[in-house]
């Protein structure tokens, strides 16, 4: 019944379904019977099909349906993916991974704010030092490391702006609430905005 339902589609979705219907023309009609029971050609499918599970091998490999075909390869590269995100010899992108350590195609940030904040690359004077910009540091001198977390949790210079973030959160869930993250980018269009009051360079 499921296969003569299959075939009934319009536009299979299966190769093997696709390939009976085109040879199906106007001088074949399938119908289902309920029971093999009294049809000699019911009964004589169904002594073939048992004898065919006690084969050793298979005499016939159908093609993979290309709905298979696309599923099995999309998890394969994801799967390739996330070993290549969780390998300890990889230095790049630690900093997101800590917030993101499973991959996914379905994420997308469009907030240039919040993609900054999950690499760690924006207007931080730890970023400058990093990549050799420029030797600079926080104005307020109260941590050393200087980089989006410090802005986020403790940096007086932006305090007037932190109200619902609290030094408890995690950088993850600063992004993933609307408020917060809301409040993030905030701090971060004011460090854009503010830059040389908040960023000393170095002598």
């Amino acid at each position: 019944m499921s296969t003569l339902k299959v075939l009934q589609k319009l536009q299979p979705r299966n190769n093997l379904a696709e390939d009976v219907r085109i040879l199906i023309d106007d001088n074949v009609s399938l119908h289902w019977v309920k029971a093999h029971i009294g049809k000699v050609g019911n009964e004589s499918a169904d002594k073939a099909a048992k004898e065919a599970t006690t084969k050793p091998t298979i005499d016939l490999h159908l093609d993979l349906p290309e709905r298979s075909l696309k599923t099995n390869l999309k998890q394969k590269i994801l799967e390739h993916w996330q070993k290549s995100w969780e390998d300890r010899e990889n230095t790049k992108g630690r900093f997101t991974f800590a917030s993101f350590p499973k991959v996914s195609i379905s994420r997308c940030i469009d907030n240039r704010y919040i993609t900054q904040a999950t690499t760690n690359h924006g207007l931080f004077p730890s970023y400058f030092r990093r990549f050799n910009i420029k030797a600079c540091t926080c104005r307020c001198g109260e941590d050393t490391t200087d980089d989006i977390l410090h802005y986020a949790h403790h940096c007086p210079t932006v305090s007037h702006l932190r109200n619902k973030i609290s030094s408890s959160h995690s950088l993850l869930h600063i992004i993933s609430n609307r408020e917060t993250s809301k409040e993030l980018t905030s701090i971060l269009q004011f460090i854009h905005e503010h830059e040389e009051d908040i960023i000393q360079l170095e002598d």
